[in-house]
């Protein structure tokens, strides 16, 4: 709308500016010397008036873009302090090491490392189960049983509640009594224990921190996928190894809902035969990384 104004202002002015010259120019026109004078006068009048308007649209503009801009520097301020607790609370996990002969702790993104390896053995132990059972469990659901039993923890102690987390699947309760004798009877690795102290938060912070970004009504898209690029880039390999199998279980189903992995391209740096015979294609088509 300022535009426009601007640019009828300015048309305005070059036809008067023209009509006057002609007038100047043009010997064979006689008019009345009184009605040009009232027309200049009327023309004057509405060009200041086209000015005063043009000037109070502009001073609006400025007002707007300056608020605009103000929200937009909120977001971002509070994003960033998101960012910041994002990698405290990476730097504060301390884990055991999953295996038995060892004792020593994984700190920071080492500890992701664990719950990687912490994942691929519950995996298998849940499609063992299932193919030697006749479970019937798709690839999908043996995901998303075996990423309950890796966050929730399986315990006797607390078999119950995972057996209502996994009441959905036919034959629940014997897949959940199977895999737990499979893991005891395991003299390597502590694959019972639950890791949900944090990784609820570490989600939790990680979802609405892209939330916020994509809900602002202020900033551009391009401007939300910059800002998702500053925590993608910040995400390690054996992170993005969890968040994958976390977005595919049940937890990603907002994830899914809002296409935040495919807007801000989330998972794309997988590396290509990371996820151990999982194609993140499969789940998640888009263009990754190593496709380039």
């Amino acid at each position: 709308m300022i535009l426009i104004s601007l640019f009828t202002l300015a048309g305005i002015v070059v036809f008067v500016f023209l009509f006057y010259k002609g007038i100047d120019l043009d010997k064979t026109i006689n008019l009345d010397s009184k009605l040009v004078g009232q027309t200049r006068n009327s023309i004057g009048t509405y060009l200041a008036c086209c000015f005063s308007i043009t000037s109070a649209l502009l001073v609006v503009y400025a007002l707007v873009q300056q608020s605009i801009d103000r929200k937009k520097t909120e977001v971002r301020n509070h994003f960033f302090k998101m960012l910041d607790f994002h990698n405290d609370l990476v730097k504060q996990i301390t884990v055991p090491s999953l295996e038995k002969a060892k004792a020593h702790i994984e700190e920071g993104r080492r500890a992701f490392v664990v719950f990687k390896i912490h994942i691929k053995r519950l995996l298998e132990v849940v499609k063992q189960s299932n193919m030697s059972n006749n479970f019937l469990l798709s690839e999908n659901q043996v995901i998303d049983a075996a990423y309950m039993m890796f966050f929730y923890g399986l315990d006797q102690k607390w078999k119950g509640f995972i057996i209502e987390k996994l009441s959905r699947y036919p034959n629940h309760i014997a897949l959940v009594d199977d895999v737990l004798k499979r893991i005891e009877a395991d003299d390597k690795y502590h694959l019972e224990r639950t890791n949900q102290t944090y990784l609820g938060v570490y989600f939790r912070n990680m979802y609405n921190s892209i939330k916020m970004v994509d809900e602002n009504h202020y900033l551009k898209i391009e401007e939300k996928k910059d800002l998702v690029k500053i925590l993608r880039a910040q995400i390690s390999n054996p992170e993005l190894y969890v968040i994958f199998f976390n977005i595919t279980s049940r937890f990603g189903k907002n994830w899914k809902k809002n296409k935040y992995i495919f807007t801000y391209e989330f998972i794309r740096n997988i590396p290509k035969g990371y996820l151990d015979g999982y194609e993140p294609n499969d789940y998640f088509p888009m263009r990754y990384e190593h496709e380039e």
